[in-house]
């Protein structure tokens, strides 16, 4: 379960900005919108966040997927993150520094938080923490070529500080030794699907490998259905005639066939691919890995998640993860749909908002940071007002005309 995840000097991102998870102590859908993760801990079922065009909204999203990419690709394809990780290049100092990233979260009722931070194709700092009698000790910590291992805490790391190259992570190796604790921590973050919106191959292809194997699953299958016909109700049935990965040409969808009297006379199968909308075709790229979250947990952050989907859809997705059915499930999306601006939908604690300064700056903070706004505020025509920041200034076009 994820509590928080940081970034700094990543794109648009100079100062530590921070994503959190942590429900607050304000009292609003308790029931719905947040669950127990621990004695002590609880936790968000849902987060979004608004800002204009070019705020660096989609450079948070793009900070978590690459952490995530770097605990989980190949050691060939990590060299091509070099070129994706771009401190921020508008401060003199920070251009020639590392980039930072850090994520804690919980597995099994312990609390973990793991970082690293990444230059010039080098792991410079790396660094996990654990609980342990309900305190937080150190697990390793490394500073450049220099690995220092808790003993009692992290035993798996002894002896393998030598088999660390400067742009691999220690997590990487301990878990290519077998390193239990590095197992488990690697599996966690396996179980979060980060979405880009620049990243057409995890829609394509990640997600879609999901949906093949829930619609080949008879227990799970009339969920997903369910879910797909949010998007088009028409829909009677799918099918996989030959599983072909990144492609919809093989997905059949079945639909009723009505004579000139409209009566129901049969069923016909059509191409997916061919006859469906551009909504139906992403609604059953995301509605494999729905059932899976909202049945096992797991986290799912997405970036544009209005897009091609109406406002409707959107709301009912979020009111899916926002319900007492959800038992641990979170997802975060990034949108522009501000009818999801809602005090029936979201708590002040789970509405982000993204701004850009005059330096280029990116920062974030949660509309319950806000002093003045109430549980009952018009919270969309007030954001559209502009009170709570993070909207895009729009001079008057018609003068350029003139």
């Amino acid at each position: 379960m994820l509590l928080e995840f940081s970034v700094s000097n990543f794109r648009s991102v100079k100062d530590m900005q921070t994503l959190s998870f942590l429900a607050t102590t304000i009292n609003e859908h308790e029931k719905t919108n947040t669950f127990q993760a621990t004695d002590k801990i609880r936790l968000l079922k849902s987060t979004c966040i608004y800002g204009a065009n070019d705020s660096g909204k989609s450079n948070l999203v793009k900070a978590m997927w690459t952490m995530i990419s770097f605990t989980q690709v190949s050691f060939e394809y990590r060299k091509k993150l070099d070129e994706y990780i771009k401190p921020f290049k508008l401060n003199t100092e920070t251009r020639n520094e590392g980039s930072f990233f850090q994520i804690m979260f919980i597995i099994d009722g312990k609390t973990y938080r793991y970082g690293f931070v990444y230059l010039k194709g080098k792991i410079t700092s790396e660094w996990l923490f654990g609980t342990a009698n309900k305190n937080e000790v150190e697990f390793f910590t490394r500073d450049g070529k220099n690995i220092f291992i808790n003993k009692e805490r992290f035993k798996e790391g002894n002896g393998l500080e030598s088999k660390t190259r400067e742009d691999n992570l220690f997590l990487n190796v301990v878990f290519e030794f077998n390193g239990r604790i590095a197992e488990i921590i690697k599996k966690y973050f396996a179980k979060i699907m980060i979405v880009p919106h620049s990243d057409r191959f995890l829609e394509e292809i990640a997600l879609l490998e999901y949906s093949y194997n829930v619609v080949q699953n008879n227990t799970k299958k009339h969920k997903f259905l369910e879910i797909l016909k949010m998007a088009d109700s028409d829909i009677y049935d799918v099918s996989l005639v030959e599983k072909n990965e990144g492609n919809m040409s093989h997905i059949i969808s079945q639909r009723k066939l009505f004579d000139n009297k409209g009566e129901e006379v049969g069923l016909e199968n059509f191409v997916f691919n061919e006859v469906e909308s551009e909504g139906t075709k992403k609604m059953f790229n995301y509605a494999g890995i729905f059932v899976n979250l909202l049945e096992s947990g797991g986290t799912i952050v997405i970036d544009e998640f209005d897009a091609r989907f109406h406002t409707s859809l959107t709301k009912a997705i979020v009111k899916l993860f926002n319900s007492e059915k959800n038992k641990s499930a979170q997802l975060c999306f990034v949108t522009h749909d501000t009818n999801l601006l809602d005090n029936d939908l979201l708590r002040r604690d789970q509405i982000y908002f993204a701004e850009k300064n005059q330096r280029g700056e990116t920062s974030i903070y949660s509309l319950n940071e806000i002093k003045g706004v109430r549980n009952d505020s018009s919270l969309e025509k007030d954001y559209i007002k502009g009170k709570y920041g993070a909207i895009p200034f729009i001079r008057n076009l018609n003068s350029i005309f003139e």
